[in-house]
């Protein structure tokens, strides 16, 4: 919560400076990628000399052409990347806390979108305030697009997990055999 204050309070907040110092930093790992996508790229299937993602090639070639024109929409991505991985990690940070506290698995997920949908949407109208900043409903969106995320992974889990698994497989025996292991 303090970073995404922090961070919202930032006047005239871009991303590219800070990306262009963390690629700096990281530069080694260029010739990494550029290797994997070699090895990858060579065993793309290729039938009579044609790829058969020809489109597919002639979109994505016209696609990089034009991010690479246009960095405004790189960092439009990157903000938004951003929003949905720190919305993510703050609903699973509250649900491990109120889980703590509250024995309802259902009580707890319900408080953890409830409090993801109230900080988001308050981080969205103090951002309205922050000069070179505003709120967007937008952005409020794709916030809750990282805590509804958080959700299914946290269903998942408590899915996985519980007992009541055994419900979702069709067989008894399944049911017998894995709790005999």
């Amino acid at each position: 919560m303090g970073f995404i204050y922090i961070a919202s309070s930032i006047p005239d907040l871009r991303v590219l400076p800070v990306l262009r110092h963390f690629l700096e930093i990281t530069r080694g790992f260029d010739v990494l990628f550029s290797r994997m996508a070699e090895f990858i790229a060579a065993r793309l299937p290729v039938e009579g000399g044609s790829s058969y993602f020809a489109p597919i090639d002639t979109v994505m070639q016209d696609f990089l052409l034009y991010m690479r024109r246009n960095p405004a929409l790189i960092e439009f991505f990157l903000r938004k990347i951003i929003h949905v991985m720190v919305f993510f990690t703050l609903t699973l940070t509250l649900f491990f806390l109120l889980y703590q506290y509250i024995e309802s698995k259902a009580l707890s997920l319900f408080l953890s979108f409830s409090g993801g949908f109230v900080f988001a949407v308050l981080d969205e109208v103090r951002q309205s305030f922050v000069p070179g900043r505003t709120g967007s409903p937008f952005d409020v969106m794709v916030n809750m697009a990282g805590v509804s995320l958080a959700i299914f992974v946290i269903l998942l889990a408590l899915i996985i997990t519980s007992g009541e698994r055994y419900r979702y497989f069709r067989h008894e025996g399944i049911k017998e055999k894995i709790g005999s292991d």
